[in-house]
């Protein structure tokens, strides 16, 4: 028996890591595929088992699970598997890389039979490591191959375990319901043919290479959840109250969680600009996330406007607009416009989207006029270069780039969108599916005008903290034919069975 071993058991004759690949990270979602990787007290391997699991509806996360429908057809349900699962679990100390996540999936799944599934404490990896995975396995070199494969990363946290035990926190034997019925039935991932799989998302690619380094376990954990909510980019009215009271849960305050966003969305930054391009793709997938989580759009412009703009030549025109900003070490304002005029220029007291010129006693000033110019386009040049210039004379236009974008949010499902800062476009509009439940409401009202005059509450994160909460006026239905949920605006009478998609799909045939 190995002491540092036996010190992690906390009464249980045997370790059992475990990983799960699920639809998703709230209690209505389902395991799609579970590994089990039994280690006695002296570290040698006893068992592994490992199946995929039909969760009853839509896999969803494809692009992070790689998990596809198909793959799921023949794979047995949970409640064929729980039996089997359990009579590993009973008795055992529980081991998993970020341990809450892994034990809420298992837990919700037996809730669902009404069994018990009881964890008074187990040893979780990410706590004792401080780091996601792929990173802790890259500090131990242990190879983790097929990452976000339930027995890859199983088979990982167990080697990761057994170099870690002696930082770990006791754990204490598991109670599962030991006497359901086991079928035996397993359908592994190498067993199936595999689906066709889409690139994941482009946010899924970035969040894949954050590290959050330095972060305590539970903001850690929190933002495990996170980027999985935010992974379609905008966090709707029930996942941010499952996110609010995770976090709760979790210990952290409204001050933690505005932090964990703000890190977040900055490690997302890091990970754009470390190849030294930030492409369109990436900057509007920035902006639409920082506005999920409510973190201003400011904090990522001025990290990506170098690499978003360049130099450029602009020449003096009679009747060019220009806006001064910021005060010149040797002229004063004054006199800065008295030069300006000379030179046939028209001086304007604010930017709008028609200024032409931004003048500024440093181009790389960060005052609200020049932050405006850099999100309209516009050119900023040195207030140095206009006092000895003359007429028609071309100078040098600094952070000229294209203009930026602005976050346009459906006030009823908080999905995201983006437009030109330059566009007229409000930040609030409804989404074409809102917009429709809209007009079916309000029969003859075109969907802009009931934009207009349905009034928008914003909606945060601290607005669903633990505490009185209104139930959404959003509800979520249940695809009688592909097993997808959707969302739409609560309404009285009778439910549809079909969503969307299947709907118009029925009308084509």
């Amino acid at each position: 028996m190995t002491p540092v071993l036996y010190d992690c058991c906390g009464g249980a004759d045997r370790f059992v890591v475990v990983d799960t690949e699920t639809t998703g990270v709230y209690p209505s979602d389902r395991i799609v595929e579970i590994a089990l990787v039994t280690i006695s007290l002296t570290g040698e391997i006893l068992d592994v088992y490992d199946t995929l699991v039909q969760p009853g509806r839509d896999v969803s996360a494809s692009h992070i699970h790689g998990i596809t429908a198909s793959m799921v057809v023949a794979a047995p349900t949970f409640e064929e598997i729980a039996g089997d699962v359990a009579v590993r679990l009973h008795g055992a100390c529980l081991v998993a890389h970020n341990l809450p996540f892994d034990y809420r999936m298992l837990r919700n799944e037996f809730e669902r039979l009404n069994a018990e599934f009881v964890v008074l404490s187990g040893v979780d990896t990410l706590a004792a490591t401080g780091a996601r995975l792929g990173a802790a396995c890259e500090v131990f070199d242990i190879e983790l191959l097929g990452a976000h494969s339930a027995l890859a990363d199983a088979s990982a946290t167990a080697k990761l375990f057994l170099r870690v035990a002696g930082r770990c926190r006791a754990g204490s034997p598991t109670v599962a319901p030991h006497t359901l019925h086991r079928s035996g039935r397993v359908c592994r991932r190498d067993d199936v043919e595999h689906g066709f799989l889409l690139d994941p998302p482009l946010v899924v690619y970035l969040a894949s290479r954050l590290p959050h380094t330095g972060a305590d376990v539970a903001m850690l954990e929190y933002l495990e959840v996170l980027g999985r909510a935010v992974s379609d980019l905008h966090l709707d009215l029930e996942e941010r109250r499952i996110l609010a009271e995770f976090a709760h849960e979790s210990g952290l305050t409204d001050a933690h969680v505005a932090q964990a966003h703000r890190r977040y969305v900055n490690d997302l930054v890091d990970a754009a600009v470390e190849d030294g391009i930030v492409s369109d793709d990436e900057y509007d997938t920035l902006v639409r996330v920082a506005s999920a989580l409510g973190v201003a759009q400011a904090t990522i412009e001025h990290r990506i406007q170098p690499l978003r703009s360049s130099d450029s030549s602009v020449t003096l025109r009679d009747g060019m607009t220009v806006v001064f900003t910021g005060d010149h070490p040797i002229y004063s304002r004054d006199e800065l416009t008295d030069f300006a005029i000379r030179l046939g220029l028209v001086v304007q007291p604010g930017v709008n989207k028609a200024t032409q010129l931004v003048a500024a006693a440093d181009p790389a000033s960060n005052s609200g006029k020049a932050g405006k110019a850099r999100a309209y386009g516009i050119p900023i040049v040195a207030a140095n270069d206009l006092v000895v210039a003359r007429r028609g004379d071309t100078v040098v236009g600094h952070g000229a780039g294209q203009a930026g974008l602005k976050v346009v949010t459906c006030p009823d499902c908080l999905s995201t969108s983006t437009v030109s800062a330059t566009s007229s476009q409000g930040t609030k509009k409804r989404c074409k599916e809102c917009a429709t439940v809209a007009a079916r409401r309000a029969p003859g009202l075109a969907s802009s005008q009931t934009t207009a005059r349905t009034p928008v509450t914003p909606v945060t994160l601290e607005a669903t903290s633990p505490g009185p909460w209104a139930p959404p006026t959003v509800q979520w239905l249940v695809c009688k034919s592909c097993g997808g949920s959707w969302h739409r605006e609560a309404l009285r009478g009778r439910k549809p069975v079909l969503c969307p998609t299947c709907v118009r799909e029925a009308a084509r045939s």
